[in-house]
């Protein structure tokens, strides 16, 4: 089977099994190209990889059940402009077999249908992130043997709060369980589907993402960046505390009738100094990158084994519907 591909860059599908959802498309290629699959046609709804710059081959086959233009105001440019909208149904997953130019489109041929049931019957446990968008998670860290990870989200076709739960104590140890959270949520929003060979890409990702906000942090003297990453900001004591001590210090300051900007820089260099002093963190450049990395964020950045990441994606249900 053929199919016209259709770019998605912000993680947003429709369930595969039969949910819509309606999207408004500003790119005007893609709209031209929306048009001409016309309503009634089908295409392949492939995630995009802004930061990859390329395509993921598994996506969503779909058919555009309405295409239309209408009047919007574009927030980007801040102007009213016309865009193409359109509501489209999942009709399955579909994987690309390879891409091609024809008539300027481009086409996914030798698609073939995945069904996640049969993914995991196969050994292979993925969950899949098509019809939600998760936004955020929490890990408890109870005990070795009891470390529950919730991932929090929304059903794109009526707003619900959606939740996906799994419990990976005795599989990983406290801190690595808090970085797969976050690799989970990464991997969800970029690829609407978390295998376990794109959450190990993504935990190598988060945690070289959380290292270099500790290494700006701590050289621009801004502890206000620490735990900055894709996935958006990282809870965690450190981070926690940095936003603690830099908003108390920086009242304070302007209580004592200090400018603003003395204010914050002020408050920065002695959050910078109380995080260092509470948490056991050495200010030596690269040393303080991994105590702050370990010790203040709870993260760890050594890679699981296959075998492992899919016991872990085994605790997890394949969907926030069960």
């Amino acid at each position: 089977m053929d199919l016209p591909v259709v770019p998605v860059a912000n993680g947003v599908f429709p369930r595969s099994e039969g949910g819509s959802i309606r999207g408004v498309f500003l790119d005007p290629v893609t709209a031209t190209f929306m048009q001409r699959v016309g309503t009634g046609g089908s295409c392949l709804l492939l995630p995009y990889s802004v930061e990859r710059g390329q395509m993921y081959p598994m996506g969503v086959i779909g058919r555009l059940d309405q295409v239309w233009l209408q009047g919007i105001f574009n927030p980007y440019v801040g102007v009213h402009a016309t865009a193409l909208l359109a509501e489209v149904s999942g009709m399955g997953r579909g994987k690309a077999g390879k891409f091609t130019f024809s008539d300027g489109l481009l086409i996914a041929r030798d698609v073939e249908t995945v069904e996640i049931g049969a993914l995991w019957s196969g050994g292979y446990p993925v969950i899949d992130g098509a019809g939600w968008m998760a936004v955020e998670g929490h890990t408890e860290m109870k005990g070795p043997t009891d470390l529950p990870i919730t991932i929090c989200g929304y059903d794109l076709e009526n707003g619900e709060r959606l939740e996906l739960r799994g419990n990976v104590g005795g599989v990983v140890p406290p801190e690595r369980a808090h970085t797969l959270e976050h690799a989970i949520i990464r991997c969800l929003r970029e690829y609407a589907i978390c295998t376990p060979k794109n959450l190990s890409e993504a935990m190598v990702s988060e945690t070289e993402e959380l290292k270099e906000s500790l290494e700006f942090g701590f050289a621009l003297r801004k502890p206000e960046m620490f735990g900055m990453t894709a996935s958006g900001r990282c809870g965690n004591p450190l981070t926690n505390l940095a936003h603690f001590y830099l908003a108390k210090e920086f009242i304070e300051n302007l209580r004592e009738g200090r400018t603003p900007g003395d204010s914050l820089e002020s408050a920065r260099l002695t959050a910078l100094s109380r995080l260092a002093s509470d948490l056991g963190i050495n200010t030596r450049p690269g040393l303080r990158v991994m105590q702050g990395l370990k010790r203040g964020m709870m993260h760890d950045d050594t890679r699981l084994s296959p075998s492992s990441l899919k016991r872990v994606l085994r605790r997890f249900p394949s969907s926030p519907w069960g």
